[in-house]
């Protein structure tokens, strides 16, 4: 370790050093700002520097104009967005309201006892309209049907019963009395000279010629102060205006009957003439500012509002949101504030800056001192490496005595599947001979010679097992495939089972070579039949599918499957279900070597009606002269 006493003594004498350099540049402050005093020269390059401070000043300025314009821009945008979707639910609110009636009059004028009431001089039948205007009205909801003769006296009224009946009085004054007369239909908006209660009118020609030959009109009267009071419980500042600009619904009532705009003089004469608001003054409710806002109540006490406008259909009717200007200000503000604190953080990070700058120098004298110390570790850091490194030798001989181990083990159990096939060809053999069938016999020895060859590959690939891979060429799969059937076809017999296939027609090449393509495929099948011992009726699939460049091989069985927990650990060296001594746990993690060479991928999982599948994904391949052996026979050839 490096003692304390070797690093704390040399840092002293930096430290004085500091001290008189600190000292020196205060003294030519001293003598030249004494001579700037007198020097015209050192004033005019004093002002060429404060010109960047300047132009800064300047740049912040006018971003944290650009950015209060931007912010109050895209606040009112997303206001009027509001505003008008919620116009939309409003207009879409009244108009409903108003379709609603719209049918009614014209409905009720061709009912035989309405007609019949205006060509009754006796008015036999007014009692019977009374009565059943009255259940119409009561029934559709409507606040007043009436029937008005051809001169706009009314004949019949729902409200006949009540203090303030419509009977015998007369509205030929009204638009919707004499535009029905000329046009069959009339609609108005107005305050009641009987009621004085505000409504909605919609009236129809009464007669058989209507509207040519008009005996009277009938009328409904409909209420929209329910739709004012919801207007109101929703807190929103909401108008209706008539196509003089004159309220007439509004969320608050101290609005209505107050204008937008200025009347004309016909416009007043017109509206005194059909005496529509019933003497009102009319008041103006506010007035228009340069941006088109709306300034309601006094100078200087009124709230800025935000007019959003809606066009009806009906009698020229505009419907009005009307949102605050102040919330745009705050928002326009807090945005102006959040730049204002992030050019006060940049005047921050150019202090800090500065100040690390002046720092820098002491940092480059600690360097030296630090670096020195790093020499003198250094030295140690090489002696532990050269440590390390006879560590790590030692470490990558026992590494190759374990793969020696695990070579071993794999010798075994790839040696263990062609000596099995040799041992049974040999029986075979001899039974036949027994029984004088010498060229079966003949051929049986030709297939024990092909194993030898085969375990003559096999030897000659373990003593490449440190190397990745091998030869790669056009192998015939199917025609493994058959092979290692025929060579698995003795214990299929003795365990009873009958191998199932489903292959396409023709032959199928895939990249790799024989020996490895066998052994995977053997590994596989003497798998499931391990796993179908002990199975009362077993059976055995292989099925091939041919992609575009792939080929894929399934090898399922109806076993008692691989439990879950153990499918991660499936292809792992020296990893098995079995019992002691029925194998090394070195069959599926060769096979997973092979087709990690082959450059495929192979997956394993269970059936969901029980048993195991194991799924090998292979490179397909063009077959390069070879000729194409006979594939196997569809689904259940007998081994």
């Amino acid at each position: 370790m490096i003692r304390a006493s070797s690093i704390s003594t040399p840092r002293r004498r930096p430290e004085r050093r500091r001290c008189h350099e600190a000292a020196a540049p205060d003294a030519d402050y001293a003598s030249t700002s004494t001579g700037a005093a007198t020097s015209p020269g050192v004033a005019a390059l004093s002002r060429w520097r404060r010109l960047p401070l300047l132009c800064l000043v300047g740049v912040a300025l006018a971003s944290l104009w650009w950015l209060w314009q931007w912010q109050y821009a895209q606040s009112e945008a997303e206001a009027r967005r509001h505003a008008d979707n919620r116009l939309s639910l409003y207009g879409s609110s009244l108009q409903g309201a108003l379709e609603r009636f719209t049918y009614l009059p014209g409905l009720l004028a061709h009912q035989p006892q309405i007609q019949a009431a205006l060509l009754d001089p006796a008015e036999i039948f007014v009692p019977q309209v009374n009565a059943f205007l009255a259940l119409v009205a009561e029934r559709s909801g409507a606040e007043v049907i009436f029937l008005l003769d051809a001169e706009g006296r009314t004949l019949a009224s729902s409200n006949h019963a009540e203090a303030d009946s419509f009977v015998g009085h007369d509205y030929r004054f009204r638009p919707y009395f004499y535009e029905a007369m000329a046009t069959g239909q009339g609609e108005f908006f107005a305050v009641g000279s009987t009621t004085g209660r505000p409504g909605y009118f919609v009236s129809a020609a009464v007669g058989p010629g209507a509207p040519e030959a008009a005996q009277g009109v009938l009328v409904a009267k409909v209420s929209l102060e329910a739709l004012q009071a919801d207007w109101r419980r929703a807190g929103e500042k909401v108008l209706l205006t008539d196509a003089n600009g004159v309220v007439i619904l509004s969320s608050r009532p101290e609005w209505r009957y107050r204008r937008l705009g200025e009347l004309t003089p016909q416009a007043r004469e017109e509206i005194r003439r059909q005496r529509q608001f019933m003497g009102e003054p009319l008041e103006p409710l506010g007035r228009r500012l340069r941006d088109d806002s709306l300034l309601v109540g006094g100078a200087g006490l009124g709230e800025r509002l935000v007019d959003t406008t809606l066009a009806l259909e009906t009698l020229g009717w505009t419907m009005h949101y009307l949102m605050p200007v102040r919330p745009l200000y705050v928002s326009a503000r807090n945005a102006l504030m959040g730049g204002v604190a992030v050019w006060l953080a940049l005047l921050l990070l150019a202090l800090w800056l500065r100040e690390r700058q002046k720092r820098q120098r002491l940092r480059e004298r600690e360097a030296a001192i630090i670096r020195e110390a790093n020499e003198r570790l250094e030295a140690r850091v090489v002696e532990r490496t050269r440590e390390l490194q006879e560590a790590q030798a030692e470490l990558v001989q026992a590494g190759k005595l374990a793969a020696l181990g695990t070579m071993a083990a794999g010798i075994a159990h790839e040696l263990n599947q062609p000596l099995s096939g040799i041992r049974t060809y040999a029986a075979n053999g001899q039974r036949l001979l027994d029984r004088g069938r010498s060229d079966a016999a003949d051929d049986n020895f030709q297939r024990i010679q092909a194993l030898c060859e085969r375990l003559g590959g096999l030897i000659r690939q373990l003593k490449l097992f440190a190397r990745k891979g091998g030869a790669r060429e056009p192998v015939d799969l199917v025609a493994r495939l058959d092979f290692v059937l025929e060579l698995l076809a003795e214990r299929c017999r003795q365990q009873g089972v009958r191998p199932r296939s489903r292959l396409p027609g023709g032959a199928l090449w895939v990249l790799g070579d024989e020996v490895r393509v066998e052994q995977l495929l053997t590994n596989l099948l003497r798998n499931a039949l391990d796993a179908l011992r002990g199975v009362a009726e077993p059976w055995l699939e292989v099925a091939i599918e041919a992609e575009a460049e792939r080929l894929v091989v399934t090898v399922a069985d109806n076993g008692a499957g691989i439990p879950d927990e153990l499918l991660e650990q499936l292809f792992d060296p020296f990893f098995t279900t079995k019992a002691v001594g029925d194998g090394l746990g070195l069959g599926l993690f060769i096979s997973y070597g092979i087709v990690q060479d082959l450059g495929g991928r192979i997956h394993a999982g269970n059936r969901p009606s029980g048993g195991a599948w194991f799924r090998v994904e292979l490179p397909r391949a063009q077959p390069t002269g070879l000729a194409s052996p006979s594939s196997i026979r569809e689904s259940q050839d007998e081994p």
